[in-house]
């Protein structure tokens, strides 16, 4: 029963986070606290109980057990029952009386008496309490022979366990609403029979992979004779569409493009890639349009470049920002809407299909980098985050970190969170960055944009209600590690964050508790500042990016680029072949049946890999 009632707490607890109902969940959550059916557990309603005993709270343990005979004790028609528990409640009394005298409490034993007399006179069991009134007048109870059984220490443990037994008795008579019962009859031995399941599978799984297959047998499927007929069970290639077969010449039946190398137990077929060399130097974003027909990339010079890559590769416009550019954002809704944050406090408006700036946002600080922008999916909002740091005169050493030391917090002067209206591009509101304003690198809306996440500099997950415009919650990455990539899983319940080369995902509820957490970089930095012209500023680029059915992730190791499987902790699947140079951010897009990757470099150019799904 307590494992039924925990879990559908929780499938409510992610209901009402997934619908954005969040004052909901907190009112649930209080509720919770003070719960007073203890999860429907007999062992903790019983210790309950017996609090209000050790605390000599009469007023309380009686207002306690009525609770529970109305929650759930006059539910029962059984009249055995409903005797043991007339019976139980007399002993439950007693030991009240016993345990206020062993601890030298003669006012409670008489205040008990003063105030039940009459209640007692007048009960069932009435008969049993009529030695009960002399209790108090006696001056050594423990060796009257009617009494002395009370004060033995089978007694107590025989009625508490008793108490429990039939509590627990009760609980599992109650009749339950359809949720619980049907969370009890079809959910736990789905889990069961899915855990046998895939137990099953992993041993099938182990076994294929032990089977090897000599390369001779391979060849003689390959050697056919070209004039040989065909027998009345052979088929020609027009007639093999369902079966399996094998391509001598190592191209893609389907678009011609040559094909990876398969790796053992991946899930991905990698398909040649498509490079991009408009970049000169070292590019700091990249992303795709919501459509996948075009996509954005930003240097470290401040260029930024528009172009398509189907059917061939091309530059479409070029946009140059002497402050520096730091954040690249399409809109979730208007697919030819492109934001660019600078190192001026603006941000670019460009409309794509009008070759020019619409419009620029602006920060309340002219040197302020806008370093993180973010739209959510219906279009209404868009939330930027800009900041300033004092210029550092000595680059930080990116040699390996000692993991036991902690890094200093940097000097700050200035950190904003802005709210726009997408539409009218109109300041809406700022919001507080608490409990210290600090620069935020990452932000990423939820599904229905009720909550933001946004990865901090100094090591925080901040979550926000987007319709209180408030942070609700938020938690300290070990290390004062700065993040610099979160996002939401697709369900909401999970959040994805990126730190010093550590992938962690991280559970809404309860607050903080890592469900999984991998090392994908070794490489990685330890230092949060990668120092752009014009000034140093920790680089915000995206690390990694989640699929849009929340299966797979993509990040990078090095050179080259690295899918992971996140539906059953994050577990490494396919990795792609290597870059001519280290890469500083990732994306991808799924159209249909494949997946683009987009993996830029610190050497300029920029791969787009097309996954099939085996």
């Amino acid at each position: 029963m307590s494992r039924t009632t925990v879990y559908v707490d929780e499938l409510i607890r992610e209901y009402l986070m997934f619908r954005g109902f969040t004052k909901t969940a907190q009112s649930l959550e209080m509720e919770i606290k003070f719960d007073k059916d203890k999860n429907m557990r007999a062992d903790k309603i019983t210790e309950h109980i017996f609090s209000y005993v050790y605390l000599y709270d009469l007023g309380s343990l009686r207002s306690y057990w009525n609770y529970l005979y109305k929650r759930f004790f006059r539910r029962i028609s059984n009249t055995t029952i409903q005797n043991s528990l007339l019976k139980l409640e007399t002993c439950l009394y007693k030991y009240y009386v016993v345990h206020a005298y062993q601890s030298g409490k003669p006012d409670k034993v008489t205040e008990f008496f003063d105030k039940l007399a009459p209640d007692l006179l007048n009960s069932p069991n009435k008969d049993s309490w009529k030695e009960w009134f002399s209790f108090q007048y006696l001056k050594n109870p423990e060796t009257n022979s009617y009494f002395e059984p009370f004060f033995n220490k089978v007694w107590f443990d025989t009625f508490y366990m008793s108490l429990q037994n039939l509590i627990s008795t009760v609980l599992d008579s109650v009749p339950l609403p359809t949720l619980l019962q049907w969370s009890r009859d079809g959910i736990f031995d789905s889990n069961d029979e899915k855990q046998k399941l895939q137990q099953e599978v992993n041993t099938l799984r182990s076994m294929l992979n032990d089977i090897s297959i000599p390369s001779s047998s391979l060849s003689n499927l390959n050697t056919v004779e070209e004039n040989a007929p065909l027998s009345k069970n052979q088929r020609g290639p027009n007639d093999m569409d369902d079966d399996f077969c094998i391509v001598s010449t190592g191209r893609s039946p389907d678009t011609g493009r040559l094909l990876h190398t398969e790796q053992p137990n991946a899930s991905f077929t990698v398909l040649s890639p498509r490079d991009y060399d408009g970049h000169t130097c070292q590019i700091n974003h990249a992303m795709f349009s919501n459509d996948g027909m075009f996509c954005a990339t930003a240097d470290i010079q401040g260029y930024v470049k528009v172009w398509a890559f189907s059917p061939d590769i091309k530059t479409l416009h070029t946009y140059t920002y002497k402050s520096g550019v730091y954040a690249v954002h399409w809109s979730r809704r208007y697919e030819k809407i492109l934001y660019v944050g600078t190192g001026n406090g603006r941000v670019k408006v460009i409309n794509i299909t009008q070759r020019k700036v619409g419009t620029e946002l602006t920060h309340t600080r002219d040197n302020a980098h806008v370093i993180a922008i973010e739209s959510n999916n219906t279009g209404t909002f868009l939330v930027t985050s800009a900041a300033v740091i004092p210029p550092i005169t000595t680059p930080p050493s990116t040699t390996t970190r000692p993991s036991n030391t902690t890094p200093s917090p940097l000097p700050h002067s200035f950190s904003e969170l802005v709210i726009w209206e997408a539409k009218t591009l109109r300041l809406f509101r700022t919001l507080e960055v608490t409990p210290s304003p600090t620069p935020l690198l990452s932000l990423h809306y939820n599904h229905n944009g009720t909550l933001l996440v946004c990865g901090a500099l100094d090591g925080m997950i901040r979550i926000y209600d987007m319709a209180e415009y408030q942070c609700i919650m938020g938690w300290q990455l070990d290390g004062y590690r700065p993040v610099l990539t979160v996002r939401f899983s697709v369900d909401d319940n999970t959040v994805f964050s990126y730190a010093e080369g550590v992938i962690s995902q991280w559970r809404l509820y309860p607050m903080s508790q890592c469900l999984y957490r991998v090392t994908v970089n070794k490489t990685e930095p330890t230092t949060p500042l990668s120092f752009l012209p014009p000034t140093p500023f920790p680089s915000t680029s995206p690390r990694f990016a989640l699929d849009t059915e929340g299966r797979y992730l993509l990040t990078s190791r090095g050179s080259q680029g690295v899918v992971y499987r996140v539906t059953e902790g994050i577990v490494e699947d396919t990795v792609l072949p290597t870059h001519g140079g280290h890469i500083t951010c990732v994306d991808w897009h799924v159209p249909y049946s494949t997946r683009l990757c987009m993996c830029s470099t610190a050497a300029g150019f920029t791969r787009i890999t097309e996954l099939l799904l085996n």
